[in-house]
């Protein structure tokens, strides 16, 4: 925060904001293998799709807690892309699995229990589960 004569602004300190657009830019990369749209993104992290488009064009980033999902999002649609064909893996993360009690991938994610995600994908690309 950069303070003079009372007025305050704030001032972005390089490192953050660097670390926060390579969240993004990798969120693209992903996205574009996906085919997943930014509306898509939007309900998946159950944000409002402006937000995710002004990510998306650089004109915010999102706060860490967001940001902390948007990383495992990127990690969870990276693997499943290789194991399920990849325009599939939307219909997939709002599917109930019985593996998951009958829980929607995306909400473990939301949950910040993307790691049972993970586990259940690793499980379906050596064939463990059908």
């Amino acid at each position: 925060m950069l303070c003079r004569l009372y007025v305050c602004q704030y001032v972005p300190m390089s490192g953050t904001s660097a670390v926060q657009s390579q969240a993004v830019r990798r969120l693209t990369q992903v996205m574009r293998a996906t085919s997943i749209d930014a509306s898509g993104v939007a309900r998946i992290l159950d944000r409002d799709p402006k937000t995710v488009q002004r990510w998306l064009r650089q004109e915010t980033t999102p706060r860490w807690a967001v940001r902390e999902t948007v990383l495992a999002l990127n990690v969870v649609l990276e693997r499943l892309s290789e194991v399920i064909d990849p325009a599939a893996a939307e219909d997939w993360l709002f599917t109930p699995i019985p593996t998951l009690d009958h829980e929607r991938p995306v909400d473990l994610i939301r949950a910040g229990r993307a790691r049972e995600v993970l586990n259940l994908i690793d499980a379906l690309g050596e064939g463990v589960l059908a």
